[in-house]
């Protein structure tokens, strides 16, 4: 990504998976996997996550005028394992979007 990013003008953007990393509900490992909160480790929510950090990335960064359906500048989203399934499957879910 360091050489192909640069070579095509575009700009690489990792999202961090809730309940991964840093990405914890309430700030709180032991309020978050409380059974009780367990229900936002979906992938739905995951989901709407990628397209929102989407919109708050063009919004934000001028990348293009967004309006939910018809963006100039494309995305691609990708991955191996867990996170191509995830690809495909946002692709799939908002073909509109990536």
């Amino acid at each position: 990504m360091d050489v192909l990013a640069p070579a095509l003008n575009a700009t690489v953007i990792f999202g961090e998976h809730r309940y991964y990393g840093e990405s914890i509900p309430f700030g709180n490992k032991s309020i978050a996997f409380n059974a009780t909160y367990l229900k936002y480790l979906n992938v739905e929510q995951v989901f709407m996550d990628y397209v929102d950090l989407l919109k708050s990335i063009k919004a934000n960064n001028s990348y293009d005028n967004f309006n939910g359906t018809n963006m100039t500048t494309p995305v691609y989203s990708f991955g191996g394992s867990y996170g191509g399934m995830l690809a495909a499957w946002l692709r799939m879910k908002y073909p509109t979007h990536f």
